[in-house]
Formats: C-alpha cells, structure tokens, sequence
C-alpha cells in the first residue's frame, strides 16, 4: 500500500518533476488531450491531407492518391479516411486510432523516460 502524501508536499513533488522533464511532461499533456478529445489531432491531419465534408480537395494530397488508384473500394483506408473527414463510420475508427497511438506513445515515453 502507498503511503498518504499531503497535497501541499504532492504538488511540490509534481511541479519538481515538471520542472526536471519538460519536454516528457508536454508529450504527456498533448497525448492525454488526444485520448479525451481524438478529434484534437485526427480534424487537422484529415484536412492537411485534403479530406473534406465535400470529398476530397482539388490539388491535395488526397485527390492525388484518388487520382493515382483511380479505383476506390468501399470500406478501404482510403474510404474508411475520407469517411472520417465527413463524420461517417470512419470518424470513430480514426478517433479510436488516434486513442491508441496515444496510449502507446505515453507507454513508450514513460519507459525511455523512467531511467532519467
């Protein structure tokens, strides 16, 4: 069992943390906005590949992909982004995408950061 910490001597202890890491505690803080709000990070990467509500941007990189496969299945990655993007089927596979690469970058983060 953990021993009872006084919240004043908790805090101290958290910002001295802050303090000698703050390059990991910034990663941390982005990766726990992304496992609360996934559309944080997965709205901005789908419009600067060129998804949009209305399909996919003239002159982006999505209507260079489109252009090059001519050939889009239904239920592909390339189908399953532009879905997300309208805020179809794919919004809730990319947003628990988004949850778990957050998720294993923290996981990654702390155990390259445990030994400093």
């Amino acid at each position: 069992m953990l021993p009872a910490i006084p919240y004043p001597e908790f805090l101290g202890l958290v910002t001295d943390w802050i303090a000698a890491h703050p390059y990991q505690s910034a990663f941390h803080v982005v990766n726990g906005v992304i496992l609360v709000t996934p559309a944080a990070a997965t709205v901005p990467f789908f419009s600067a590949m060129g998804f949009t509500a209305a399909g996919p941007a003239a002159g982006s990189t999505a209507s260079s992909i489109m252009s090059y496969f001519s050939f889009v299945p239904a239920g592909g990655l390339y189908a399953t982004a532009q879905s997300a993007a309208m805020g179809g089927y794919g919004a809730t596979v990319a947003a628990g995408a988004a949850q778990v690469g957050a998720l294993a970058s923290s996981a990654v983060g702390y155990i390259w950061g445990r030994g400093s």
